[in-house]
């Protein structure tokens, strides 16, 4: 099955290809952006993705750019899997 990522028209390449990878694992069903938020300063994230919550559908994410925090929704029906993925890869805190 073809894996969907569904991405605002205004997002860019680094997070695109985050959420395109993401969207690649088996246990993902989609990945989607929420609401985007323009972020003042230059503060330097921990790791792409600094909040990762359960909700019914899988996954609640916060991804944070250079100038923007975006929210973004994985469903899945194994969130452990998916959030102990993030944090191999290092896009999550440990």
């Amino acid at each position: 099955m073809r894996r969907h990522t569904h991405h605002k028209h205004s997002s860019r390449k680094g997070y695109r290809r985050l959420l395109d990878a993401l969207a690649a694992h088996d246990a993902v069903h989609r990945v989607a952006t929420g609401r985007v938020k323009p972020r003042m300063g230059s503060g330097r994230p921990v790791a792409p993705i600094s909040k990762v919550r359960e909700v019914r559908s899988g996954l609640s994410i916060t991804i944070n750019t250079e100038g923007a925090v975006i929210d973004a929704y994985v469903i899945t029906d194994r969130p452990e899997e998916v959030a102990a993925y993030m944090r191999e890869r290092g896009w999550a805190r440990k």
